[in-house]
């Protein structure tokens, strides 16, 4: 194992984050209820629901907390899928009990509530809003998908406004788009401030936080697991896998499953008044249509963050910084040349269905993965699931199947082709906005 001490990207969040909680590496050989890899949202939350119900748990994290994409990602808590309820009924029928579709939807309807009642349970200063989330047509090749995903998650339940140009205008600051929703239980965070306060929650739970602690091995030992450290180990009854983008080798054919593709995100210089006043002033956070989505938000220190897919990796290069200041000045012409302090990046999970999956690989081994752009609100959702399994509840009553670990096909290709589809898709939506 390399001992390279893995460092938090130079980032607006690592920038304005609260200090984290004093954590140091495994050192020693301990024996735990649950151990958890990964101290991102998934694993953090799942460790303070275990140590909540009296179990000894311990969270491995090969860098610091949040140092995945829970503290890379754009903040934004959105709690609608990728395909409209009805869809995903039609992909699991005959695989799954056909309860599962209802449950499903109820719970990504009811992701963000969730998000931001723990932040209140539990006090974490992260500077969340629940001002509600945009979601605005690129151009007219969309309008389908758009009304589609508009009627099937209104019909289920979600709280969705339409909003026509005038009052999309007024709520955005931007003249760049002429249709969109308003989804009400929406909002934001800043997320590795996020992390951090979980992280705190965790440990006054009683549970233990290992940073800078990469897992070498992990082996079915004496009816538990054994996890293996450089100076270390872990005994543990059961196991949960929480990883994500950053999902290696520790289990045999996990990363296989997910594509991990790579968001980045800038943020400018402080707004001015003007721009401050003009630019998001109902705090909303939004997202548009286009194949290769921008998103963006405006933070409590009066800064857009601004985000796309990168295609330079984790390390934005000059063509991710260019394309980054070509969307701003796309959706923003007033912000043409502003400045730009921070640029960072991090990894989404993508699996082949666009749904978020919760593997059980062996007995005693959990793993919950692939949100799919939307892993503030699900992440933290899939925290609680994985330990209300670790902790016996049946398979068959929670809000995902529990299914086989699947491969993409020619999986040692995917950023070759991920790339390829990326500038594809970036020439069809520039194509149509200049339509």
């Amino acid at each position: 194992m390399a001992s390279m001490t893995k460092q938090l990207p130079d980032s607006l969040w690592a920038a304005t984050a609260p200090q984290a909680p004093v954590t140091v590496p495994l050192a020693e050989n301990i024996a735990v209820d649950v151990a958890i890899v990964g101290a991102g949202f998934n694993g953090l939350r799942a460790a303070i629901c275990l140590a909540e119900a009296g179990k000894k748990v311990c969270v491995l994290e090969a860098g610091d907390i949040g140092w995945g994409a829970s503290g890379r990602n754009g903040g934004q808590v959105n709690p609608i899928g990728h395909e409209p309820p009805k869809t995903v009924a039609q992909r699991w029928q005959g695989l799954h009990d056909s309860s599962y579709a209802k449950r499903f939807t109820d719970c990504v309807i009811g992701s963000a509530d969730e998000l931001f009642d723990v932040v209140e349970r539990y006090n974490i200063d992260c500077d969340a809003e629940q001002n509600g989330w945009i979601r605005a047509i690129h151009g007219s090749s969309a309008n389908k998908d758009f009304e589609s995903m508009f009627q099937g998650w209104s019909a289920s339940g979600a709280d969705l406004r339409l909003i026509e140009r005038d009052e999309l205008q007024a709520l955005s600051g931007t003249t760049g788009y002429s249709r969109g929703w308003v989804s009400s239980k929406g909002g934001s965070v800043q997320p590795l401030a996020y992390a951090r306060g979980l992280a705190v929650a965790a440990i006054n739970a009683g549970a233990q936080i290992f940073t800078q602690t990469s897992i070498s091995t992990l082996v079915m030992h004496d009816g538990g697991w054994k996890l293996a450290a450089r100076s270390g180990e872990v005994l543990a009854e059961q196991v949960i896998l929480a990883t994500n983008g950053y999902t290696d080798g520790l289990c045999d054919g996990l990363q296989q499953s997910i594509v991990p593709i790579v968001s980045i995100q800038a943020a400018t210089e402080t707004l001015t008044a003007e721009q401050d006043a003009r630019i998001l002033p109902g705090r909303h956070t939004f997202a548009d249509t286009r194949r290769v989505i921008y998103y963006f938000k405006k933070t409590a220190d009066k800064r857009l963050v601004f985000g796309s897919a990168g295609f330079s990796g984790e390390q934005p290069g000059v063509s991710d910084m260019h394309r980054i200041q070509q969307g701003i000045s796309r959706v923003y012409p007033m912000l043409n040349g502003i400045g730009i302090d921070y640029i960072w990046g991090g990894r989404i999970a993508v699996t082949q269905d666009h749904l978020p999956h919760i593997h059980q690989p062996a007995p005693g081994l959990w793993t919950g993965l692939g949100c799919n752009g939307r892993g503030v609100a699900m992440s933290t959702v899939l925290g609680r699931l994985l330990a209300e399994l670790a902790l016996g509840k049946s398979r068959d009553s929670i809000a995902l199947p529990v299914t086989s670990i699947k491969a993409f096909p020619f999986h040692r290709f995917h950023r070759i082709g991920a790339k390829a589809v990326l500038r594809w898709r970036e020439h069809l939506d520039n194509r149509e906005s200049r339509g």
